[in-house]
């Protein structure tokens, strides 16, 4: 059982106390959403200062989502043993100290074992947020709270580019770190004065713990990650390259093996053979993928392309962000009222035309396309995100809420570091060099425009995915058999009949 398999208190924490929580374990949610944001802004400052190209520089962000979802299963299963409570300032205290360290990071190796160690805080608040926030609220205002922590997942993308390039234009890039020590501070004094202890989930002991199967999907997410980040620089056919890359295959096929005989495993992959749940997932791993290619690539195409100040493709970037916060209260309203599966299709619509449209850019491009394609990527990955959230949430059990949330946020960030190191290696492969810095503008629109080739191949892949999930459906509402709930508006029946709700998002 993950640590959000817990039936849901029917009444809440009483009164301003649970709103007082919210904002106090939200605090770690923006600070993420900030740096993940930010980061991609400095991306030129970094590679001059420590003289790397873009294969390293990747490591900055992938190499925080990959220990991410390396990371999150034990997070989630040492919540059920000792409480949520603790596992979460945990976090939040690792979190502001790794971001102490890698704002004075002397060299970038130390910078890269620095941002790991952010993604081992970050995990812990990430496997325990939801269940938290869920569990403060009574059930007929926790659609409203999983929105508003969509929203603060938003509002810290919105602020994280043009945040990080007015800060490193004005201060430096360590700067950007450095603003998570006072709000990190904030959030665990919150935490720890609100948030009323728990006790773990029935009584688990160590023998619980699928550590075999943490180890194996840990080596399996590393593997992979450095298999791909090593493919640009060293070469496809390099002994290294096939070597990780294998040992991923390995990994994966051990991992698989064991989860299948374990009593408590750390992913219950028998929920992926129900097609709304298995191809929900799948649609939002590629999903997340895509959603990374425009923050790995934008920066690096409006500065050294377009030659735009930091500060000024900052600002252009923050467009995808502003657009997904104001259209993810619409989708959410939309999917309540009409089922999930419009506004998914039309979503991955307009993020493969966006996709296709980049490919179409140079370096004489009026700004006003620019923004356009930047807003409907936004438009985009907002419409589809908080719907079909509530599909793959709606194919499990009321019961089942809790692993349905922590599988999605697994996926995610699997999906964001696979993303980053895509799109490194398309790029690296159609400008054939990793190099940003010194390169001629034609030849890095030449790895810009190959790897949203490949994307927009993506974005259709994801969209014929979605066509087959709902295929022979008559609502946009999935039961959790798979089938089409005609009883009413949607949402699913547990075994004793009780109604869940379809509307959930997640983080």
């Amino acid at each position: 059982m993950h640590a959000t398999d817990v039936p849901l208190d029917r009444q809440g924490t009483p009164g301003i106390r649970r709103w007082l929580i919210l904002v106090s374990i939200t605090t770690g949610t923006f600070m993420a959403n900030v740096d993940a944001a930010a980061v991609t802004v400095a991306l030129p400052t970094m590679a001059r200062e420590f003289d790397v190209g873009l294969d390293a520089l990747q490591w900055l962000i992938s190499g925080y989502f990959l220990t991410i979802t390396a990371v999150l299963p034990v997070s989630g299963r040492l919540a059920d043993i000792v409480g949520r409570k603790r596992i979460l300032n945990t976090g939040l205290a690792i979190f502001v100290t790794a971001s102490l360290l890698v704002a004075v990071a002397p060299t970038f190796p130390l910078l890269i074992a620095a941002r790991v160690l952010q993604g081992v805080g970050a995990s812990m608040f990430m496997a325990t947020i939801m269940a938290t926030a869920v569990t403060a609220f009574p059930p007929e205002e926790r659609g409203r709270v999983l929105g508003l922590l969509t929203s603060v997942v938003a509002a810290g993308t919105v602020v994280g580019p043009g945040l990080g390039g007015v800060l490193t234009d004005a201060f430096g890039w360590r700067s950007i770190f450095l603003i998570n020590v006072p709000i990190g501070l904030l959030g665990a004094v919150g935490t720890f004065v609100f948030l009323p202890a728990d006790r773990p989930v029935g009584e688990p002991s160590a023998k619980e713990f699928d550590l075999l199967g943490a180890v194996l999907f840990a080596g399996f997410s590393s593997s992979l990650l450095l298999g791909l980040g090593a493919g640009p620089s060293a070469g496809w056919f390099n002994r290294l390259t096939l070597g990780l890359l294998g040992a991923s295959s390995v990994f994966l096929g051990l991992f698989v093996a064991q989860e299948a005989r374990s009593a408590g495993p750390v992913i219950d992959l028998g929920l992926f053979r129900r097609r709304v749940f298995g191809l929900g997932n799948l649609a939002a791993f590629l999903s997340f993928v895509l959603m990374l290619y425009p923050a790995v690539l934008f920066p690096l195409y409006l500065h050294e392309v377009m030659q735009l100040s930091l500060g000024a493709t900052g600002i252009l970037m923050t467009l995808q962000a502003v657009c997904m916060l104001v259209v993810s209260p619409v989708a959410g309203w939309w999917s309540d009222r009409s089922g999930s599966r419009r506004s998914t299709l039309v979503a991955l619509g307009l993020i493969t035309a966006a996709m296709t449209g980049s490919v179409f850019l140079g370096s004489a491009s009026p700004l006003w396309l620019i923004g356009l394609l930047l807003s409907v990527f936004g438009v985009g990955f907002g419409l589809f995100l908080s719907p079909n959230n509530s599909a793959v949430m709606g194919a499990l059990t009321h019961d089942r809420a809790g692993t349905a949330g922590a599988i999605l946020a697994t996926v995610r960030n699997l999906g964001k570091a696979v993303g980053v190191a895509v799109a490194v290696l398309l790029y690296s492969a159609f400008a054939g060099t990793p190099a940003t810095v010194g390169v001629q503008p034609a030849v890095l629109l030449s790895g810009f425009r190959g790897a949203f080739v490949v994307g927009a191949v993506l974005g259709g892949v994801a969209l014929l995915t979605v066509v087959v999930m709902y295929s022979g459906q008559e609502t946009g509402y999935p039961r959790s058999d798979g089938q089409p709930d005609l009883a009413g508006r949607g949402g699913t029946r547990s075994p004793d009949g009780e109604r869940s709700r379809p509307d959930a998002a997640v983080l």
